[in-house]
């Protein structure tokens, strides 16, 4: 019987690191239907949802933390009862930059209960306007219920100087 589940792994990015994770997932019998890896300043997170037979998810756990001790892994169920979400909508974001801003749009996208599958933000320092301009793009998937001009009106309440651009 096939077991699924999340795991989490986190640390120092060195070469080479994650197709060695992916080899010791192979030769205990483990596949990765998916994976996403985010990679910062040396530092990177990949979550991966496994698919192994339920007798060798011990094993494979137990050879990961003891061949990758340097990192750290954290291990979710696999919900499998997807929510309905539309399709993936892409927007980019900028306004003057302020402290909070990444809380509160954040904050709105809880409220609506919009999933976020991608978010990178980003400040600039722009000399020659003497300010700071906030960046944010983001992949979401939006719940039933909310429709993206709900979303974009929600989002215009973060700053009077901003622009919204749908892609």
């Amino acid at each position: 019987m096939q077991h699924r589940f999340i795991t989490t792994v986190l640390g120092t990015l060195k070469p080479n690191l994650l197709q060695s994770l992916a080899q010791v997932s192979r030769e205990i019998g483990a596949s990765w239907e998916t994976s996403k890896v985010i990679k910062l300043d040396g530092q990177f997170v990949a979550m991966m949802r496994v698919m192994i037979d339920v007798d060798k998810e011990a094993a494979l756990k137990q050879a990961l933390e003891q061949q990758f001790s340097q990192l750290t892994f954290v291990y979710a169920e696999y919900d499998h009862e997807a929510k309905h979400l539309s399709p993936e909508c892409k927007l980019t974001l900028d306004c003057n930059d302020r402290s909070g801003l990444t809380h509160d749009m954040n904050q709105i996208l809880a409220d609506l209960e919009v999933s976020v599958d991608h978010q990178e933000c980003y400040r600039v320092q722009v000399t020659s306007l003497g300010k700071t301009v906030y960046s944010a793009k983001l992949t979401l998937r939006l719940p039933e219920n909310v429709t993206i001009a709900l979303l974009i009106s929600q989002l215009e309440t973060l700053s009077d100087n901003i622009r919204i651009e749908v892609n």
